[in-house]
């Protein structure tokens, strides 16, 4: 996913306004997910994953990237219960 400015023609450039794009089609990303595996052995890091609605196109990022500072997180409800 790539950071992307959203700028209207109208409105001054505010250089932190910025939103989240796919990599592939450029659909604008609202939500993300947490994931608690690591994708690493002795990883101590939780990851997120960002997901297209329109082509698909997944990618992972650290749960502490800057990019999910404009996103929702979608709360999912898997596991075995414990």
């Amino acid at each position: 996913m790539k950071p992307a400015i959203d700028v209207a023609s109208s409105v001054s450039h505010d250089p932190y306004q910025k939103t989240v794009c796919c990599l592939r089609c450029e659909q604008k990303l609202e939500r993300y997910q947490l994931m608690r595996v690591s994708l690493v052995p002795n990883g101590r890091h939780g990851h997120a994953i960002l997901s297209c609605p329109k082509c698909g196109h997944v990618e992972f990022v650290s749960e502490s990237s800057p990019l999910l500072q404009s996103l929702e997180l979608i709360s999912v409800d898997t596991g075995d219960g414990d």
